[in-house]
């Protein structure tokens, strides 16, 4: 299995180690940003707890930077919380657009490979003509290996990095959420005080 596998990609030739380096940070991306936007996700405490027991966490810190930063005045306070959910969500969103740009560069490496097997197969032609089937098979099969190879990165990683786009945008909502119960904690400890 091992062993046809290493054929397989030595037969779509030098293109072959781009695409499979690409994949490879292309995953271990997903990973990370997968792993981050869990711990954050996963972390759901209301607003009131927040205030009562602050941790380590986003939601203390949203929190902490809103009541810090506070005016009174409502009018401000509402462009702070905008500003703070744009800061901390633009955090969980770091790395996606990377992902998806790794994701869309794979089929442009395949179409290389393609590119770099037809050339190869135009030498053969040009040098004993279509009498070498092996010739010609190489360069064909090299060409339809690359392409394959490039999709079969991008189309997965596409659809990761969707969802993880899908995952941050729906962290953000709950930001948003959120800070909008410290803001009106807030509001109600000044109009009792």
């Amino acid at each position: 299995m091992f062993e046809a596998l290493l054929n397989h990609l030595r037969e779509g030739g030098a293109v072959m180690l781009p695409i499979g380096l690409l994949a490879l940070a292309l995953w271990w991306l997903v990973f990370l940003k997968a792993r981050e936007l869990w711990e954050l996700i996963t972390r759901k405490r209301t607003p009131e707890d927040v205030l009562r027991d602050s941790r380590d966490d986003w939601q203390s810190s949203i929190a902490g930077d809103y009541l810090a930063s506070r005016s009174g005045r409502e009018e401000l306070d509402v462009e702070l919380s905008r500003v703070l959910v744009e800061r901390y969500a633009g955090a969980a969103e770091k790395g996606i657009p990377t992902i998806l740009v790794l994701a869309a560069t794979a089929p442009l490496l395949g179409l290389l490979g393609t590119v770099t097997g037809m050339v190869d197969t135009f030498g053969v032609i040009a040098q004993f003509g279509t009498g070498n089937a092996k010739g010609l098979a190489a360069g064909i099969s090299q060409a339809l290996i690359t392409t394959q190879s490039g999709l079969i990165v991008a189309v997965p990683g596409m659809v990761a990095g969707g969802l993880l786009y899908r995952r941050a945008t729906k962290l953000k909502a709950r930001m948003e959420l959120f800070l909008g119960g410290v803001e009106r904690i807030a509001a109600r400890k000044e109009a009792h005080a």
